[in-house]
């Protein structure tokens, strides 16, 4: 027979299904909190001593240990089958490694990984797959309404990595040329990090490619107004510039009947994949306000002249 498996999601909110059934007798946070560093931790047997220490930190020792006694009964009573997960001695607590579970932490991290191997692989579209994967599986912070210590580190990572996915996202839009979806993903990013002139700027850009000027422009007032508030400062010259080619008309703006056959990857150039990639990338730098050189060589016949009119071609669009 077949065991049942623990589904536990511990990104956005807290879920427990066992056996294909919605658990909701976990409902203390302390609960959670336990549960959830067990599971994220199953690899690594964990000391008595050190989970009371770690949860009860202002308390003395015989008090946590009586503590962890009494959360473990607690966790035992509200979930029966926790002894097929958890074992314990007088000592240790051990999280039997051939049980089967399904925890989300571990469904993104392990898409993440998927998404650095297709980037070694420079393979674009399983890194787009991989990438979007990951952010679907990312519904929010680590158990939101835990203020363990022990969490606090581990939340910060995992949303750290979240935001690298939405950049990592933003600039593959950005490059393919599909500035709607681009902009769906600079607006989720300056949500999150509201303070990024960077984010603001490439939005701008974004909007102005977009043919939407009236939103460019409202987004740098959002940014002056944000930075105003939060900090008490004005934007820096970067984003004033970039302001300034808005209201001047010098921000290249795409005609309508022309967002809808958007250049979308690279033109039909034949073995010139990787020097076309990398002038995108440096495209993309460039695009931020820090200035970079390119220098085209080779001999002569191989292609230069047309790999910079193709490029000039997709970076006029």
């Amino acid at each position: 027979m077949t065991m049942p498996t623990l589904h536990l999601r511990l990104l956005g909110d807290f879920s427990l299904i066992y056996d294909d059934r919605q658990v909701t007798s976990l409902n203390t946070m302390r609960m959670q909190s336990l549960l959830a560093y067990l599971v994220l931790h199953h690899d690594v047997p964990q000391q008595r001593q050190h989970l009371a220490f770690l949860f009860w930190p202002e308390t003395t020792e015989a008090q946590a240990r009586n503590n962890l006694r009494q959360l473990l009964h607690q966790l035992r009573q509200a979930l029966p089958a926790m002894e097929q997960f958890l074992s314990s001695d007088t000592h240790m607590l051990h999280w039997h490694p051939v049980t089967p579970f399904h925890l989300d932490v571990a469904a993104f991290e392990k898409t993440l990984t998927l998404a650095d191997a297709a980037t070694q692989r420079n393979d674009q579209h399983s890194l787009q797959a991989a990438l979007e994967q990951a952010d679907s599986l990312y519904r929010g912070e680590l158990l939101p309404g835990c203020y363990d210590e022990w969490i606090l580190p581990e939340r910060d990572r995992l949303r750290q990595r979240h935001l690298q996915v939405l950049e990592q996202l933003l600039r593959l839009f950005e490059v393919q040329g599909d500035n709607v979806t681009a902009i769906r993903y600079a607006q989720r990013l300056i949500a999150l990090d509201p303070l990024s002139e960077n984010l603001y700027r490439r939005l701008m850009r974004l909007f102005a490619l977009n043919n939407d000027r009236a939103s460019a422009l409202h987004v740098y007032h959002t940014c002056v107004t944000t930075l105003q508030r939060e900090l008490g400062v004005d934007p820096d010259t970067a984003t004033r510039e970039a302001y300034e080619r808005l209201m001047q008309h010098e921000t290249p703006v795409i005609p309508a009947r022309a967002q809808q056959t958007l250049l979308a990857a690279t033109p039909t150039l034949i073995g010139r994949k990787q020097e076309w990639e990398a002038l995108q990338e440096v495209w993309h730098v460039a695009s931020t306000g820090e200035p970079r050189f390119v220098l085209v060589t080779g001999e002569a016949g191989i292609g230069k002249s047309r790999l910079a009119e193709e490029f000039l071609l997709w970076a006029s669009q």
